[in-house]
């Protein structure tokens, strides 16, 4: 009667030590986010990259269009904050790795307080969620996914 429970004890063992090391084995920083959730107003979007790499067969670089003098892609908010606001003038220069891409909105490299010439106009920058509407939905509309008209919001924007 002993006996029968020795194999059962085994492989409760084993199991138990696979899971321990499955969760003590550090899985590492991946290079692509699987799915990025965008917070915003009118509901979060998922994003997923799979879906758009290996399904449809997009390159990094038809949305991430700007990797200036950097080795890997930037977040889309060092650029196109929410709002123009004293946060972003102070902080998004410490999201770029090169001074190479200060050029992009800047007439040189600035160094200390921006004078009048020296600041991009704003206007022509889009804020974050004018870019993604821009990139996500011409891109969806030349492809013929949709959507279409104020009554799909809800195709990408969760309720």
């Amino acid at each position: 009667m002993k006996n029968r429970y020795i194999p059962i004890t085994i492989i409760v063992a084993v199991l138990c030590a696979t899971a321990l090391v499955g969760y003590l084995t550090p899985s590492g920083e991946q290079e692509v986010p699987p799915r990025v959730i965008l917070d915003n107003a009118g509901g979060r979007v998922i994003f997923t990259h799979a879906a758009h790499t290996e399904d449809y067969g997009f390159a990094c670089v038809d949305c991430h269009h700007d990797g200036i003098g950097q080795e890997k892609f930037i977040s889309c908010g060092s650029c196109h904050p929410a709002a123009f606001d004293e946060t972003f003038r102070a902080e998004h220069q410490n999201n770029f790795e090169s001074e190479d891409a200060c050029l992009r909105c800047h007439y040189d490299t600035p160094q200390e307080e921006l004078a009048e010439d020296n600041r991009p106009d704003t206007e022509f920058i889009p804020t974050r969620a004018d870019a993604f509407h821009a990139q996500c939905m011409n891109c969806h509309e030349d492809m013929g996914a949709g959507p279409y008209g104020d009554d799909t919001c809800y195709d990408c924007h969760a309720r």
